[in-house]
């Protein structure tokens, strides 16, 4: 998509959003006149906006396999995210669920955050932070690094892989299906469903 649709998109999605708030704002005065005040609904619309302005887009998934007793499977996995439009979108406040049918796990942010430019995705010293409880931050389009200092995604052109290790018994070998939910706050969820594929080679595509 080149970048005029992209505006022409952002630019519906947020007519829309526009619509939607002036649509509820309505339906709130007409129903509770009497007992909202002016604070109230601009707090009530401001909630609003930034649940919706707070979207993340996924990108892309990478996973990379490895011999786990003496089979392949996927236990490093780099989620690549960036926002829909520019917001202070606060990582330290966001978690990670994720499930397999059998197990559910909530990962959090661990407080590390360092950029891709310096090692190779899947070699970069900050996995060695990486716990099967937490997930880190390594930023690849970062202008102002407030994602390495700060911890906020704060342009719409900011990029960043989240990276997170599963537990050697629940990582994933071929055709074992993960579902991986990302819950910033606020914002709206979203969730992707990952089917391990044919392990031919190491590092495999797994959304995108």
């Amino acid at each position: 998509m080149d970048d005029q649709a992209k505006l022409g998109a952002i630019a519906g999605i947020l007519l829309l959003i526009f619509i939607l708030i002036g649509a509820v704002s309505a339906s709130v005065i007409i129903t509770d006149s009497e007992s909202i005040s002016e604070n109230d609904l601009n707090n009530f619309t401001n909630d609003i906006v930034d649940e919706l302005c707070s979207y993340l887009q996924i990108k892309q998934i990478i996973g990379k396999y490895q011999t786990i007793n003496a089979e392949q499977r996927i236990n490093k996995i780099a989620i690549l995210i960036k926002p829909m439009v520019s917001q202070n979108i606060d990582i330290s406040h966001m978690t990670l669920e994720l499930c397999d049918g059998e197990h559910y796990n909530i990962l959090f942010f661990n407080g590390s955050a360092g950029s891709i430019r310096s090692h190779s995705l899947f070699e970069h010293p900050l996995w060695e932070s990486i716990t099967n409880e937490t997930f880190g931050l390594l930023s690849t389009i970062d202008d102002d690094n407030s994602i390495i200092n700060s911890h906020l995604i704060n342009k719409n052109t900011d990029m960043t892989f989240i990276i997170l290790k599963l537990p050697y018994d629940t990582a994933m070998k071929q055709d074992d299906v993960l579902e991986i939910t990302i819950r910033p706050s606020p914002g709206i969820g979203r969730t992707v469903t990952l089917e391990a594929p044919l392990p031919i080679k190491n590092v495999v595509t797994l959304y995108e």
